[in-house]
This record gives C-alpha cells, sequence and structure tokens, in this order.
C-alpha cells in the first residue's frame, strides 16, 4: 500500500480464484467478492481505486489439481485454488 500511495502512476491488478466445488456463476461470483474485499482492504489503507482493477476466474485457472490421481478429492489442493492474486503492472 505505500508503495502504490507513494507513486499513483503504479497499477494493479487483483485476481479472485475458488476452487471447483459449486457452480460456475457461483463460483465466478465468489472469486470476484474476493478479489473485491482484497480491493477494499488495499482502498482502506489508503490506496486509490483508480489504481486497481480486480478479475474474477471462478475456478478456471486452479493452482494445483482439486482432485487426486485417483480422482479422490484432495482438500490440500482445494484450499491452495481458493486465493486472491495481486498481480503488480509496473
Amino acid at each position: 500500500a505505500s508503495l502504490l500511495k507513494t507513486d499513483t502512476t503504479k497499477n494493479l491488478t487483483i485476481s479472485g480464484h475458488t476452487d471447483a466445488f459449486g457452480s460456475k456463476d457461483y463460483n465466478l461470483t465468489l472469486s470476484e467478492k474476493r478479489a473485491s474485499q482484497v480491493m477494499q482492504f488495499l482502498t482502506d489503507k489508503g490506496v486509490g481505486k483508480e489504481q486497481m482493477k480486480i478479475a474474477g476466474y471462478g475456478k478456471a485457472k486452479p493452482r494445483v489439481p482439486n482432485t487426486s490421481e485417483t480422482g479422490a478429492d484432495a482438500p490440500d489442493g482445494r484450499r491452495a485454488n481458493r486465493r486472491a492474486e495481486i498481480l503488480l503492472d509496473f
């Protein structure tokens, strides 16, 4: 937040992600809410909203598989996929 407040020409993108459980529409909405919460946190710290954009990807971009090789549930994989990422655009 300090870096972005110091140089208002710097921008970032916040992307939200979910695990594979739930419908496509539900996960897309959830991922957008996840990214929005990070944006709100940074806004509360004094970062200008015009410096940030959000993207919700739902379950489209998993970091790791949501299931094991046998097709069984992989809770650790699902946990890793429920995330927000901040991409610095500078």
